[in-house]
């Protein structure tokens, strides 16, 4: 079956739709469940929404497998969001052979130091052992 981000992303907003449903439902009994379902929903329609952008932070192998991870935890009342997530989990590991022609690779991150061929400014003028000398009264 040949399938695409937006299949993927079609099916991921399911999800969420159904979980928000649940939570509907779980809200007025006071439910132990009703956080669970709010996460699912809340987690499946962010993905769905920035699927370009969990996909620069992630593989589709890691986001198939955070799926089934979720769906795993879908037990009791939030049992039918199960087989969602697993259908959502499969779409994503068939993407993960060829990337589609819109496809961003992935970025190196910006290293966090700069190399300034500045010297670096010192309180003391001092080299650091000589100032530990002095504070210290070593010899």
């Amino acid at each position: 079956m040949k399938t695409d981000l937006p299949a993927l992303a079609a099916m991921l907003y399911t999800v969420s739709q159904e979980a928000g449903s649940i939570a509907r439902r779980l809200r007025p009994e006071d439910d132990w469940q009703y956080p669970s379902a709010v996460a699912v929903r809340i987690y499946t329609d962010d993905c769905a929404r920035h699927l370009p952008k969990y996909l620069r932070q992630q593989t589709l192998s890691e986001l198939a497998w955070r799926l089934r991870y979720e769906a795993a935890l879908c037990t009791g009342k939030l049992a039918p969001l199960c087989q969602l997530l697993h259908q959502a989990a499969t779409l994503a590991s068939q993407l993960e052979g060829a990337p589609p022609a819109h496809w961003e690779p992935r970025r190196r991150p910006v290293p966090d130091h700069r190399v300034s061929s500045r010297p670096a400014w010192r309180p003391y003028p001092r080299s650091g052992a000589e100032l530990l000398r002095t504070l210290f009264g070593h010899a």
